[in-house]
């Protein structure tokens, strides 16, 4: 299926260096919010029709190869089919975001680690902005693996580990005032109101105690794209007010957001 929804998601332009050397900067459009909203329809859509052609059940599928070009996008396809996240893989904290490559690497790694086996019915899910997804599902045969990929440099477990963060809804507590209030305030002290309720916010959604953020970092060293996209939304929804999606990314701070 086409994915032309997300079109504008993403923006490539031409520019110049501070050296004058003109190179290709990739950076996120107005449309960039579509890439999480269409997520769940996109997956859902394109597995069902895949294994219905296929004339199975996603139940009879043993194996999940999804792509992961963010640390939360294996979890979304899981939890949008409904299946458990052991049958599939998730790359992402391995090698980050490998584009194309993903579906021949999970596969790889799947079938190396055992969690794919001769005869096994496998799915393989992806997907590119602007462009399509696909699914395809096959039946895995007599497989030869070649050897393993050089292992990443100086590595450690802990930092693969993935920690999944904390979806902000409605029912999450934070700093309790109300637009009103907020505008009734004098500036210094609507200032100070807005930086604690944005660090909360922060907090929250990405699971980090209020004392391990300052004020002086940047959205861009703490959020992903998806809640990055949330956090807008919640903000635009307790605020009544519309923010770029671009103040989350790039050298913008919470101070500044909050100025």
């Amino acid at each position: 299926m086409h994915t032309s929804e997300t079109c504008g998601a993403y923006l490539h332009e031409l520019v110049n260096d501070l050296n004058g050397k003109p190179q290709i900067r990739t950076r996120i459009g107005k449309n960039a919010s579509t890439l999480a909203e269409t997520a769940v329809d996109f997956v859902r859509i394109c597995c069902a029709d895949a294994v219905a052609a296929a004339g199975v059940t996603l139940e009879q599928i043993d194996f999940f190869a999804f792509n992961t070009p963010t640390a939360w996008y294996a979890s979304v396809c899981t939890r949008a089919l409904g299946i458990d996240p052991e049958r599939t893989i998730n790359l992402y904290p391995l090698y980050a975001n490998i584009g194309p490559v993903f579906p021949i690497a999970n596969l790889y790694h799947a079938a190396q680690a055992g969690k794919i086996r001769e005869t096994d019915l496998v799915l393989v899910y992806t997907k590119g902005a602007a462009a399509t997804a696909v699914a395809t599902v096959m039946r895995w045969g007599d497989i030869a693996l070649g050897p393993d990929p050089t292992p990443p440099i100086s590595v450690t477990l802990e930092d693969e580990e993935v920690h999944q963060a904390k979806i902000i809804n409605s029912s999450t507590t934070i700093s309790s005032f109300s637009r009103e209030q907020l505008l009734a305030a004098y500036p210094e002290e609507r200032r100070r109101m807005l930086e604690s309720y944005l660090l909360e916010c922060v907090s929250s959604s990405i699971q980090l105690p209020l004392d391990k953020l300052d004020r002086e970092q940047s959205f861009a060293s703490l959020l992903d794209s998806l809640i990055a996209i949330l956090l807008k939304n919640r903000i635009e929804a307790d605020l009544q007010l519309q923010i770029s999606l671009e103040q989350f990314f790039g050298d913008r701070k919470i101070i500044g957001l909050a100025v």
